[in-house]
């Protein structure tokens, strides 16, 4: 789960636990079946990447339990 890779972090460092598929969906690693992926990344990517995701579901209107499909691309 996401709480080990945050565990790995080292103190004092500016990285932080990402995961794919994202936390925040029924897919993602909260669901509590191992299938997703995480990897330590810039901190401020991550929160620059979360507020984009957050930002998403409220432009789109994406409510709790609404599906979507994601494209991501460079």
């Amino acid at each position: 789960m996401c709480a080990r890779c945050r565990r790995k972090a080292c103190s004092g460092t500016k990285l932080q636990c990402d995961e794919y598929p994202f936390a925040s969906t029924k897919e993602g690693s909260t669901k509590g079946d191992d299938r997703f992926s995480v990897r330590l990344i810039d901190g401020a990517d991550n929160e620059t990447g979360g507020r984009r995701l957050d930002q998403m579901y409220t432009l789109n209107r994406i409510l709790d339990g609404d599906a979507f499909y994601m494209k991501i691309t460079n």
